[in-house]
């Protein structure tokens, strides 16, 4: 082959060394294969991996035909010469931006769903279009018959620079502005192969402008692949050990990557109910040839499935479309209703399997982890061990999704939550002297949504602990504004208990210069139980300091008196099912307000709805109501207008 430069300076017999080519295609075709011989990770980066080094085996191919048929172009049609040389300079602009596109979906962007990042195709296709249509114009490159050597020598024409500067240029330096800006989304180790990477190209190409006579591309795109392979692309990094199925963090990266992939959406879900037992009677070795079996199963079924091991006993399988979930569903049942055989004992299995359609009810590893702890709990697999979650369950889980979402938007822009306020009327001064805040969540989309909903998913969702501390800075910035307000009863949650919660109360009750005595805080008798040592510390700390604790809704849990004896309430809040008529609720009752009564504790009866009611708290000599027979829970102003006009009642 024979290359000139525009200016005809460069010997015209120069022929290009292209035996590295040679030798980086055997390396290439080796990888290729070993590559497509497993089974590909199921995110776009490990397939558009593998579209690189088929693009990448194309163009060292072409590049090295189109050096042999230039070389024999004395018996080789010139037009066929043009063609491959127009196809192997194309390869190059497509794997230039494979590289670039590698880029975007590594940080988390779509070329599938963004016309911004569509955008920087542009460059590339106007490339292309000018390099197909280069038999017309020839202003790229054009082929000169050389009368000494009797074959034709290759003549750069005046858009042979633009091409590559269009082509290399851009797509590497938009490349290299998207890795840096966006460096801390990307993994350090993705993000130490792309520099490598983008450092090896540049120095072959540096290289080869130098030294014309050899052709350095194919090196360099091996050396790539070969980095790319070891630290990022190793589909055997993805596996479990022992079941050679792909592994939890395999999974959770599949997970994270669904909010912008069209991912398969069809999945099972089983734990082997009795694997503990197996690992005990059988060993380990045993317990690592059953998982295997489990894969192996699941693949023989359906080749086109795939399977991740995410705990030891736990198998997520995701398949394409219906038919082949219940499929699958149906041959897990049928094959584990059977003994089976493991290093030669026969063994019958316990499969608790449930399935589903996931449409966007999670798409990072929290909120599935969150789904699974979720699901397991509200699904009794003792009426049956394969449960189908239905649309309305998954709308469910899609509903408290969305709901998470506007918390964290509310707690971000401090809007859509807000408090509300209900009087607690003083049963012997015959006033109402103090209340209780009440957290209230508004929404554009969704109405109200009562904190019967939100905080559970709040708790579930690790935002307990935000909504806690935007509450105690809502009710100390209303107390500091109130100061004819004695006290003021808020809910926390036991989030709190685990997160320095006495230093950090204080910290925003001095913030406000408030009386700590003003503030009663309400624990749950569920959570006393559930948390009684922190519990217990957490009341201990901020007692010191004057604030006082209530325990709230009493008698609707538990009812253990003896934990409230022993932890340091100041007020006990019945509730509202103890004025029930019920001939044991009203024993209950009275054995609680008699026990109360003995203990010199303030009690609060909530829930008061009439007047019959209010006649058994005044009958029981109870020392505070509070209910909707007085009024709901008030907005600021509503509650002011209501105290003022309730003085001298």
């Amino acid at each position: 082959m024979t290359l000139l430069s525009s200016s005809g300076a460069l010997p015209s017999n120069l022929h290009v060394n292209y035996y590295f080519e040679v030798c980086s295609l055997v390396f290439l075709v080796a990888i290729t294969i070993a590559y497509y011989g497993r089974k590909k990770f199921p995110v776009s980066t490990y397939r558009l991996f593998g579209v690189a080094l088929i693009t990448l085996v194309v163009n060292v191919s072409l590049s090295i035909l189109f050096c042999v048929l230039l070389d024999n172009s004395n018996v080789v049609p010139i037009g066929l010469v043009e063609v491959v040389a127009e196809l192997y300079f194309f390869m190059q602009f497509v794997e230039s931006y494979l590289l670039f596109a590698y880029v975007l979906y590594s940080i988390g962007k779509s070329l599938r769903y963004s016309p911004i990042y569509l955008l920087t195709i542009l460059p590339s296709a106007v490339g292309a279009i000018f390099m197909f249509t280069n038999c017309l114009h020839h202003l790229n490159f054009s082929f000169v018959l050389n009368s000494e050597t009797g074959v034709y020598d290759m003549l750069p024409g005046p858009g042979f620079i633009s091409m590559y500067v269009i082509n290399w240029g851009f797509n590497t330096v938009a490349t290299l502005v998207y890795t840096i800006a966006f460096r801390k989304s990307l993994p350090k180790q993705i993000l130490f192969t792309l520099l490598c990477i983008m450092g090896i190209v540049a120095t072959a190409a540096v290289i080869q402008t130098l030294n014309p006579q050899v052709i350095l591309s194919g090196v360099s795109f091996t050396l790539s692949v070969m980095l790319a392979v070891v630290s990022v692309c190793d589909p055997d990094v993805k596996v479990d050990r022992f079941s050679k199925a792909f592994n939890n963090e395999a999974f959770i990266e599949y997970i994270n990557v669904q909010r912008f992939e069209k991912q398969r959406k069809h999945y099972i879900i089983f734990d082997i109910e009795s694997f503990g037992m197996f690992s005990e009677k059988f060993g380990v070795v045993a317990s690592n040839e059953l998982v295997s079996i489990v894969r192996k199963f699941i693949e023989g079924v359906n080749k086109k499935s795939f399977i991740f091991r995410t705990t030891s006993s736990r198998f997520v399988v995701l398949l394409r479309n219906e038919k082949e979930q219940l499929e699958m569903v149906n041959a897990i049942k049928e094959r584990f209703d059977k003994p089976v055989r493991v290093k030669g004992n026969e063994v019958v299995l316990t499969i608790n399997l449930f399935y589903f359609v996931n449409n966007m009810a999670f798409y990072n590893s929290d909120l599935y982890n969150n789904f699974v702890a979720r699901t397991l709990s509200a699904i009794n697999f003792k009426d049956s061990n394969c449960v189908e979650l239905g649309q309305e369950f998954m709308d469910r889980v899609n509903r408290d999704r969305k709901i998470r979402d506007i918390l964290e938007n509310c707690l971000k822009t401090k809007t859509g939550l807000y408090m509300v306020y209900q009087p607690i009327f003083d049963m012997n001064k015959k006033c109402f002297n103090h209340c209780e805040a009440l957290i209230r969540l508004d929404n554009d989309e969704l109405g109200y949504v009562g904190p019967g909903e939100f905080i559970p998913i709040a708790e579930s969702f690790g935002l307990a602990n935000q909504i806690d501390f935007f509450v105690l800075n809502e009710t100390c910035a209303f107390l500091q504004r109130h100061p004819e307000i004695e006290s003021l009863e808020v809910n926390i949650s036991c989030a709190e208990f685990f997160n320095n919660p006495s230093e950090r109360f204080l910290k925003t009750i001095n913030q406000y210069g408030i009386d700590p005595n003003r503030l009663c805080l309400e624990i749950t008798e569920t959570i006393a139980v559930k948390y009684p040592t922190k519990t217990r510390e957490f009341m201990n700390d901020l007692g010191q300091h004057g604030i006082k604790f209530a325990m709230d809704d009493f008698g609707s849990g538990y009812s253990n008196m003896a934990r409230f004896i022993t932890l340091p309430f100041s007020v006990a809040k019945l509730d509202k099912s103890l004025l029930g008529e019920a001939a044991n609720v009203k024993v209950f009752f009275d054995a609680a307000v008699n026990l109360f009564r003995s203990l010199e504790i303030p009690i609060v009866i909530e829930g008061v709805e009439n007047e019959e009611q209010l006649a058994m708290s005044k009958n029981k000599k109870i020392d505070f109501v509070q209910g909707y027979y007085f009024t709901k829970p008030l907005r600021e102003k509503e509650l002011l207008e209501f105290l003022n006009s309730n003085k001298n009642n």
